[in-house]
């Protein structure tokens, strides 16, 4: 292992030497790395969840029925997919 796993606890070592073993990284600095990618990618998806709820919190209320709501989400999501 490289120099920054070794600056953590015992047990954090352990547990990412543990990880390496079952191939989640070649190596612990190319886990610890995926860990902090993972780490940003979480919290900028949960910005965007806050995000859509303030809005959410915000609107008007619309005439639309449950089911016209999930549709319309649904082709929205088709066509970000496309």
């Amino acid at each position: 292992m490289s120099d920054a796993p070794s600056r953590h606890a015992e047990p954090a070592r352990e547990g990412i030497a543990r990880q390496v073993a079952t191939c989640a990284g070649p190596d612990a600095d190319a886990y610890l790395s995926d860990l902090v990618v993972r780490d940003r990618d979480d919290a900028a998806r949960q910005a965007a969840l806050y995000a859509a709820l303030d809005e959410g919190d915000t609107s008007e209320v619309c005439d639309l029925t449950i089911e016209e709501i999930f549709a319309d989400a649904r082709a929205r999501n088709l066509l970000a997919k496309a």
